[in-house]
């Protein structure tokens, strides 16, 4: 049986009988009227609370000394407590026009947080259970039309069904409050009371059926027999489609019953609806008695077919690819009650950095955001609000309203978004037979379309029942584990982004650019795995909040994005290994002026002649058009003009098919030609002096004077009367370090001391001093409580300085780094660097820029711990600042060329080296520390070990470390 009979035989069965005679109910969720905005009234503004009120309060005509509070929004980030287990009052007025007499009015509300019972006047309109799930009052006997009314609401944050969710305990503080918008609506006595659609092609995918799903209700006290429905169809650009058979008769309807009917429609060569090409049609469906129409709304929908087939899904006939992020919804000021446009922002943010796939982590989203999913393309897996639920007894009698009516409710409000991809039943949950395997059945009853989820961290938590399966962390052999599954893997979880390790995080924010490595490598291996569907990266968003005080909470800084939305490095690793287009040189520009490529097309349904490929060399640019299929791969060439076929370096920038860039690269076309020097520019080589007295080793260079104190073996050097290096070097075998005062910020001061140790207990055994005519060496033989081993120094005539140092290890140690550690003046506060990356193309305020500059302090910006600043910044990420420096400032930069430190008079120091060396520098007390590290790894967070720790370089006594720095002064 094919999908679409499944649909139509599983239809007809909930038509067949009659809802009371199965064993679940569907809630009522009015379709709202096309004209919405002018048949409702917002309650959403201020309202009056209490965190402790006395009892039936909703009975009080008027509450005295209670306080303002906003809603949507929680109370504590407004700097309420309320007693655990105890409820909160909420209380305001409004007024009803006269006209809404003698209609239906419905109270819908899209978010209370957790546990509420709603009033009005006076008299209960209702309760409801759980947090993320939409429900809506029939509230028409209990409003005084025409009059002022007043509406309160008693909520408890702590429930059975806070605790399924895991909620409060995952943001480190109660999430109580009308958290989501609340409103009133009107409608008429006879009325539409639901309203879905679902699409399905023919087996050419061509022409295709518009199934649609409607419930009518009379209200009144009166049956009608003249009700009709009249159906219209229009596209993107609002032309009308032709629907035949557009009008359908009703047949009697008797006071105080339903109806519930299923209309098809045949629409040929429909534009289809997809993650790259959002095609989105409008429906309109009008109840009519006679000639009125009683009753209008409207469903965007989209044209798509997803089918499961193997190991692997298909959407619209193509097999796809899932490049995610886990979305929770956060703001640092507001908790998890996002408000204004913040849903359409993450959906462009994240689009923008090639991102396809959400998963609603870990409860169904504000359909605010599946809205903007339709509209601008990004396919979601929608997730029940259940998260480590097994550690939570729910009794037998509440058994239906935490574990199936929550799965109910966030199927029946969202399935008509073509944007929805799959339903997860719940994250990293045991007992799935227990607690979920009956909403699953449920779920796949009211929408067979789609396939089912139990996101876990093994891929049989689900008895193998469910269409699609998953693996949370399955690390760098996950690709080949499951290459050949039987069903489709997902790992809605993977490639964790540095969070726990905040001491070496403190230390040096370059660990967030060394993930973008870590997830190129591993989304490479994903993609080229049949098996595997694709999957999440843990996470999109930091999960960081302040509370009134400015008190961090929250899981920590974990996502590509932060609170507020800016990029920080990862962002760009994330758009980079997500790129749907990959393209390599194949050579150099020929004499003809023809540059090679192969490009792989990593797009799911687009054509690469639909993206507009753009070349620079010189001033001059031009496109180029590539036809290869998506999935696909190919070659294409530029040839250049000849006035350009002796530039060095060629860029191409992809826009894609929805208009943003998608990638760029920067292409080595032909050799660097090193300028020749004329005679003058030849440098000549300086006068070398130096002398040795009882307690120093003097040395004279045209780039200063240098002393080596014989007392321990380090060198100071002063230029023109300034210091510009105080006692140094000092070796640095920097431990991996995973601490970081556990998984969550509970509160606590988040201005982790960075994890910086040198090497400690230096002790010169000897010094020595050599020279010919063109080198002064000094040779110090030492231990460390850590090392033992040789440094030298050596003065070259052209005023360059040479640091070796040669050691052997004296106790186990897994490095993160290992190098040399400068000790500088504190003015010198400017570092620039040159170095080769990764990516050939870095933003220029990124932390790994090839060519960039920064300051290590700011006094006119504040000064934030770890978890970011705690109001909306003024500047990009890369310019925050801890006491130690700015992120753009001491972030490791890899693979340098050279690197300065710099004071205000120009003096500086430079470390040149060949693209094989690492610097980072920081604020230490009145110094400033410059690390050169022959070794570096991406650090110690435990959710990344499995990638990282191949680079790992584990050393056991009597290992030799070695290394070389060459520095100008």
């Amino acid at each position: 049986m094919n999908l679409r009979k499944l649909y139509r035989f599983l239809l007809g069965l909930l038509f067949a009988f009659p809802i009371y005679a199965t064993d679940f109910i569907v809630p009522r969720l009015s379709p709202l009227p096309a004209n919405v905005e002018t048949q409702k009234i917002s309650l959403s503004g201020f309202w009056q609370f209490n965190p402790s009120p006395e009892k039936e309060f909703w009975k009080k005509e008027k509450v005295n000394n209670w306080k303002s509070i906003e809603v949507p929004g929680e109370w504590v980030m407004q700097g309420f407590e309320v007693e655990k287990g105890e409820t909160a009052g909420y209380c305001r007025t409004f007024t009803v026009p006269a006209s809404w007499d003698g209609q239906r009015v419905k109270l819908r509300c899209n978010g209370i947080y957790s546990d509420s019972q709603i009033f009005i006047n006076g008299k209960k309109a209702g309760s409801h259970l759980g947090g993320f799930t939409v429900f809506e009052l029939d509230v028409t006997h209990l409003i005084e039309p025409g009059k002022e009314n007043r509406i309160a609401v008693s909520v408890v944050s702590e429930s059975l069904a806070d605790s399924t969710s895991s909620a409060s305990q995952y943001a480190v503080h109660p999430l109580g409050g009308i958290t989501r918008d609340i409103y009133l609506f009107v409608l008429p006595e006879i009325n539409l009371s639901m309203f879905h659609a679902a699409t399905f092609f023919d087996s050419t995918y061509t022409d295709a059926m518009l199934e649609t799903e409607l419930e009518i209700t009379n209200e009144s006290a009166i049956k009608v027999d003249s009700l009709s429905l009249y159906f219209a169809l229009k596209d993107k650009t609002g032309k009308d489609i032709a629907l035949k058979q557009a009008t359908k008769s009703i047949r009697m309807l008797e006071a105080g019953t339903s109806e519930k009917i299923g209309v098809s429609f045949f629409v040929p060569n429909p534009a289809k609806w997809d993650s790259e090409h959002p095609n989105l049609y409008t429906l309109i469906c009008q109840l009519k008695d006679g000639k009125k129409v009683l009753h209008e709304t409207i469903r965007r929908i989209g044209f798509r077919q997803i089918e499961v087939r193997g190991n692997q899904v298909f959407m619209n006939n193509m097999p796809i690819k899932l490049r995610g992020v886990c979305h929770h919804e956060v703001m640092p000021l507001r908790g998890r009650s996002v408000n204004g446009d913040m849903w359409r922002r993450d959906v462009e943010l994240f689009r923008r950095g090639n991102v396809n796939y959400f998963r609603t982590s870990h409860y169904p989203p504000d359909e605010a955001l599946l809205e903007a999913c339709d509209e601008l393309g990004m396919l979601v897996e929608v997730e029940a609000p259940f998260c480590w639920a097994h550690g939570t007894n729910v009794p037998t009698e509440k058994y239906y309203d935490v574990l199936v009516n929550q799965h109910i409710e966030m199927v029946n409000l969202n399935r008509s978004h073509p944007s929805v991809l799959m339903w997860s039943l719940g994250n990293e949950s045991f007992k799935y037979v227990e607690y979920f395997k009956k909403a699953g059945e449920i779920i796949k009853l009211i929408d067979p379309t789609r396939p089912r989820i139990f996101s876990q961290f093994e891929t049989n938590a689900d008895n193998g029942e469910l269409e699609v399966t998953n693996y949370h962390y399955p690390g760098s052999t996950g690709p080949d584990k499951y290459r050949n599954s039987e069903r489709p893997v997902i790992f809605d979880e993977f490639c964790h982004l540095n969070a726990y390790n905040r001491l070496e995080l403190a230390a040096d924010p370059g660990l967030r650019s060394m993930w973008g490595p870590l997830l190129n490598r591993m989304w490479n291996d994903m993609y080229h795995s049949q098996g595997v569907l694709g999957g999440a990266i843990w996470a999109g968003i930091d999960d960081t909040f302040f509370l009134p005080g400015e008190r961090a909470i929250g899981y920590g800084t974990w996502g590509p994005v932060d609170g507020w939305r800016r990029e920080k490095p990862e962002y760009w690793g994330m758009k980079k290994a997500f790129s749907p287009v990959k393209i390599e040189q194949k050579g150099n520009m020929s004499t003809d002026g023809i540059i090679c490529f192969h490009v792989e097309n990593r797009h799911n349904f687009s054509n690469l002649s639909e993206c507009m490929i753009e070349w620079k060399a010189g001033n001059k640019s031009g496109k180029v058009v590539v036809d290869v299929a998506p999935r696909s791969e190919g070659d294409f060439n530029i040839q250049l003009p000849e006035s350009l076929r002796s530039i060095e370096i060629l860029e191409l920038t992809i826009t894609g098919v929805r208009g943003f860039v998608i990638d760029e690269y920067s292409f080595q076309i032909l050799p660097k030609q090193l300028k020749v020097p004329e005679k003058q520019e030849i440098i000549q080589a300086g006068k070398l002096f130096w002398q040795e007295k009882a307690d120093m080793i003097e040395i004279l260079l045209k780039s200063g004077v240098f002393i080596v104190d014989k007392r321990n073996g380090l060198l100071t050097a002063r230029k023109d009367d300034n210091t510009v290096l105080l006692q140094s070097p000092a070796l640095m075998i920097l431990p991996l370090n995973r601490e970081g005062e556990g998984l969550q910020m509970t509160g606590k001061n988040q201005n982790f001391k960075p994890y910086n140790p040198i090497c400690e207990n230096w002790i010169a055994q000897s010094v020595i001093c050599q020279s010919d005519d063109n080198t002064v060496n000094v040779k110090i033989k030492g231990i460390y409580k850590e090392a033992e081993g040789l440094l030298e120094y050596c003065f070259h005539k052209d005023g360059k300085v040479t640091f070796t140092y040669d050691f052997m290890i004296l106790q186990e140690v897994s490095p993160r780094q290992i190098g040399l550690v400068f000790t500088l003046p504190v003015s010198f506060t400017h570092l620039d660097w040159k170095r080769k990356g990764y990516w050939s193309v870095y933003p220029v305020d990124h932390i790994s820029a090839l060519v960039g500059e920064a300051e290590a302090f700011d006094v006119s910006l504040p000064v934030s711990g770890l978890a970011g600043p705690s109001k909306q910044p003024e500047k990009s990420w890369s310019y925050d600042q801890t006491v130690a420096g700015s992120n753009l400032f001491r972030s490791t930069k890899e693979n340098i060329y050279s690197a300065s430190l710099t004071n205000l008079e120009g003096k500086s120091m430079t470390i040149l080296s060949n693209g094989m060396q690492h610097i980072r520098s920081w604020i230490e007390n009145d110094a400033i520390r410059l690390l050169v590290a022959d070794y570096n790894n991406a650090g110690g967070e435990n959710y990344l070990t499995s990638h990282i720790e191949k680079e790992y370089r584990l050393l056991k006594k009597g290992d030799k470390i070695q290394g070389k720095v060459t520095v100008t002064f």
